[in-house]
């Protein structure tokens, strides 16, 4: 892990490295009657106003201009579209408006707006018109341990994994539980997050904080008579240490097993709406300096996680239009990094027949 300790100025160059001409916005979501206030929430209020009064005297120095906290109530759940409207200052403001006049974003929210941030970036291709940061639960603690890392060592780490995944056309995950599952990837093609937002990268110029993520959405069975082959089960774990045990088929949750706290969370979880048990996310972690701290967004970087419901900004096909209503659109992340109740090993299967060694019982091997 690295020792350092966090300054802003460094961190804002090797990341973001505005410049003259850059115009920036800092985006944070308000609680509701249905999304209650925390602690939490109240520190990133004040940790997104010193962001931003830095910005903007590193903006004065260098040319850039960056615009008032932008404000909007938070949306029901993670990777929902943004709400219509904001405040900007005192003014009440279209939000895709604002996002569609500015080259960074950044948005330090309750609840992620990734999603939302991909869509705007799809808007505006090229890093060179519009990049953005999402930043969900973002918090001093996560900007001490891992946002200011080595990003040359992150990037290599992203790059190896990246290898291993453009050669495989399937995933074999072996639970510590002793379940499995195999994912179909054939038709896919992963997607990195190494911490690189500068005017010139290349792709989608969108980064989920903290960055260290290769992720690859499964094959969801879009094709006429071709079937997804994901399938087995997957053991998710609950804060109690219940278990519950999520059956597979045709990369769909076709049934919910297990026991307690566990197996009634996500029961109701899906029973909201169908389009939630599509599976859409399976991805290596790889912030060399993320623990398994209890947030979500830190413990998915820290080792194997899979997802489920949304998949369109992720490269899959199940986007908003799918759900119910947007109030019911929802992506979900389980981890199991090392130090998590449940771990994994992972296989990559190319098309050959060969197996890559990625995990085993959490630890890298790539």
């Amino acid at each position: 892990m690295t020792t350092r300790s966090f300054e802003f100025r460094r961190f804002a160059d090797e990341v973001f490295a505005p410049e003259t001409g850059d115009r920036g916005l800092i985006l944070v979501d308000e609680p509701t009657a249905t999304v209650p206030a925390n602690k939490a929430w109240q520190q990133r209020f004040q940790m997104a106003e010193q962001w931003h009064s830095q910005f903007v005297a590193l903006g004065k120095e260098r040319g850039f201009e960056v615009l008032p906290l932008l404000r909007f109530p938070a949306v029901a759940d993670h990777h929902a579209p943004f709400p219509k409207e904001g405040r900007l200052g005192g003014e009440i403001v279209s939000i895709d408006d604002q996002l569609d006049q500015v080259s960074l974003a950044i948005a330090m929210t309750e609840i992620s707006m990734t999603a939302g941030l991909v869509q705007a970036a799809m808007r505006r291709p090229g890093a060179e018109n519009f990049r953005a940061a999402s930043m969900p639960l973002a918090c001093v603690d996560l900007q001490n341990a891992c946002y200011d890392i080595d990003y040359s060592l992150l990037q290599q780490r992203c790059q190896n994994l990246k290898q291993a995944f453009d050669q495989s056309i399937a995933a074999e995950v072996t639970f510590s539980t002793g379940h499995s599952c195999f994912f179909d990837l054939r038709h896919r093609q992963c997607g990195v997050d190494n911490g690189y937002l500068r005017r010139d990268k290349e792709g989608v110029a969108l980064i989920n904080m903290p960055s260290g993520e290769v992720w690859i959405t499964p094959y969801e069975g879009e094709i006429e008579g071709d079937v997804s082959k994901t399938r087995g089960t997957i053991p998710v774990a609950a804060e109690d240490g219940s278990v519950a045990l999520l059956t597979i088929e045709a990369n769909r949750i076709v049934a919910v097993g297990g026991e307690g706290t566990a197996r009634d969370f996500y029961e109701s979880l899906f029973e909201l709406d169908p389009m939630r048990r599509n599976v859409g996310e399976i991805a290596f972690g790889c912030n060399p300096d993320a623990r398994v701290s209890g947030l979500y967004i830190e413990d998915e970087k820290a080792g194997f996680h899979w997802g489920f419901g949304r998949s369109d900004f992720l490269g899959g096909t199940v986007g908003v239009d799918q759900f119910i209503d947007e109030s019911t659109v929802l992506h979900y992340d389980n981890a199991y990094a090392k130090a998590c109740q449940i771990t994994a090993s992972v296989e990559l299967i190319t098309a050959s027949g060969e197996r890559i060694k990625v995990l085993e019982n959490g630890e890298y091997l790539v």
